[in-house]
């Protein structure tokens, strides 16, 4: 790792816990590889960056996972509320769309496609028995600017197995290129296209091409029934891979002096190209921002890397976002109070404004379930609460005293037994099965496929004075996160998921010891 001389030694000094501590890692941490510098020694005041922070935190409507500020290439900012860690990767949702653009980009550049190809002239043999003149017009430009004018629908994805297939017969409902329609599926469209053209699906092409160059190692790729990378959705990726790979566009596409994206296709990724879409203008696969000359990656619930060249700054934010329009105040927020306060050299030192930045980073925490640590009664241990059939997939719950935890056992349809041990007033980490957590793309055919590793789990605990039992779980090296609550009066429970603005409610059908 590398950090500038500046207060070299006070970083030493301080918080062993945070991001800038010479921690040991895994090599599939990969984290702190970036250069650290103060905010200062780039024209930004430590002030600045920690009123940010507080105020992203304090908004309503979005939990917040990590942020991260860059400027000239080095970190100048970061947060990774407890109980999230910067070494966990986190799934991006449609900010993985940016990663297959740059994937046909690179296959432009090496002579495998073109942008005007037909898309049907890919996949001949699955076309369907009548070629309708929309279906043969549209283009690899079409699929990148979300005017392909297929008829969108979840159908294909959540039903299908053979979904190429499947969604080249679907209607094609307006003139490709007229008609700005979102559609995850015109990105699978392209990754399908990847694989076809290079014999390697998106993420091994760009394996090679960007994430080995980038040292990006613990990326994955959740695939689909046909095993293809999902393309519009599904990739997993740390924080700092995230900022890299922003780094990399703000670079035009050139890493330690190497092209890795020809310049000319992410000045085409980053341009506007769709300005009647309701909102923000379209580009390749990106969104413009208020900022002048500002882009974005955009996922779901509320990924961004966010990549400012006028300001020679790239932001990373993971989180997920309840309700409302949490993401743009986000945005707001840093166009209006960080870069506005930009200067053009490097400021004045201050040990002690970085020295508090740097405590305030490493100190924010998510709430903790709610209540006492005291259970009003021990009568509900060591028993098996089993559920009436939900769709969570939930089949009981056992609830078991640890010393001054407790652990949950979860026996679930498809997952098996989940043991995860919840803290009074504290994270307790657990591993669980691989397609346990609570996912916003469940209904997905094949959803998790590709991920082999377990998942984390940190869970906390709290008793209400009448007996309730509330228990948060947030998977942490994913997305989610669920809240719980037992009335044990009632025979009951109920489960609320952090994307979902109504909870589920289960009910205990019998109670074995």
């Amino acid at each position: 790792m590398k950090i500038s001389n500046q207060f070299t030694s006070s970083i030493k000094a301080m918080l062993p816990a945070v991001a800038f501590a010479c921690a040991t890692q895994s090599a599939t941490a990969q984290i702190n590889e970036l250069p650290r510098v103060t905010p200062e020694s780039v024209g930004i005041s430590s002030k600045v960056i920690a009123n940010y922070f507080d105020s992203v935190m304090s908004l309503k409507d979005t939990e917040i996972h990590s942020v991260l500020l860059m400027r000239h290439g080095k970190v100048i900012g970061e947060i990774h509320p407890a109980p999230f860690k910067a070494e966990y990767g986190h799934t991006l949702f449609s900010a993985s769309k940016t990663f297959t653009c740059a994937a046909i980009g690179i296959a432009i550049k090496e002579n495998l496609l073109r942008i005007d190809d037909r898309l049907a002239t890919f996949f001949p043999d699955l076309l369907p028995e009548k070629v309708s003149s929309r279906l043969a017009a549209i283009t690899i430009r079409d699929l990148l600017t979300m005017n392909s004018g297929f008829n969108q629908t979840d159908d294909v994805r959540n039903n299908e197995t053979e979904w190429v297939k499947k969604y080249l017969a679907i209607d094609v409902v307006a003139e490709p290129g007229t008609k700005f329609k979102y559609d995850s599926m015109d990105t699978y469209l392209l990754a399908a296209i990847i694989q076809k053209v290079t014999g390697q699906n998106v993420f091994d092409y760009l394996k090679q091409r960007m994430f080995e160059p980038l040292h990006i190692t613990e990326a994955n790729w959740e695939t689909s029934p046909e095993g293809i990378n999902c393309g519009g959705w599904g990739l997993y990726l740390q924080s700092e891979s995230l900022a890299k790979f922003g780094q990399l566009l703000l670079n035009k596409g050139s890493w330690q002096g190497k092209e890795i994206i020809p310049a000319s296709w992410v000045e085409e990724m980053m341009k506007p190209h769709v300005s009647e879409t309701g909102g923000d203008s379209y580009c390749y696969q990106m969104w413009k921002c208020d900022n002048p000359n500002t882009a974005r990656a955009d996922g779901a619930y509320g990924q961004y890397v966010i990549v400012m060249p006028n300001e020679d700054m790239v932001a990373v934010v993971t989180q997920v976002i309840t309700k409302g329009d949490a993401g743009k105040r986000e945005q707001h927020m840093l166009f209006k109070n960080v870069l506005s306060a930009i200067k053009s050299g490097a400021l004045t030192k201050s040990a002690a404004d970085f020295k508090r930045l740097q405590k305030k980073s490493a100190s924010y925490v998510l709430p903790y379930a709610e209540g006492k640590s005291a259970a009003t009664s021990k009568a509900v241990f060591n028993k098996t609460f089993t559920l009436d059939k939900n769709a969570n997939g939930w089949k009981s719950v056992r609830i078991v005293k640890d010393g001054k935890n407790i652990k949950l056992l979860i026996d679930t349809e498809e997952c098996g037994t989940n043991e995860i041990e919840c803290g009074y007033r504290k994270w307790t980490l657990s591993e669980v099965a691989t397609k346990f957590p609570s996912n916003a793309r469940g209904d997905t055919k094949g959803a998790f496929s590709g991920f082999t590793s377990p998942f984390k789990a940190s869970a906390s605990y709290g008793w209400t004075g009448d007996g309730k039992l509330n228990v948060k779980i947030h998977y942490v090296d994913w997305m989610s996160s669920v809240k719980l609550q037992f009335d044990f009066s009632k025979n009951q429970m109920t489960l609320q998921e952090n994307y979902k603005s109504k909870a589920s409610l289960m009910r205990f059908k019998s109670i074995l010891c």
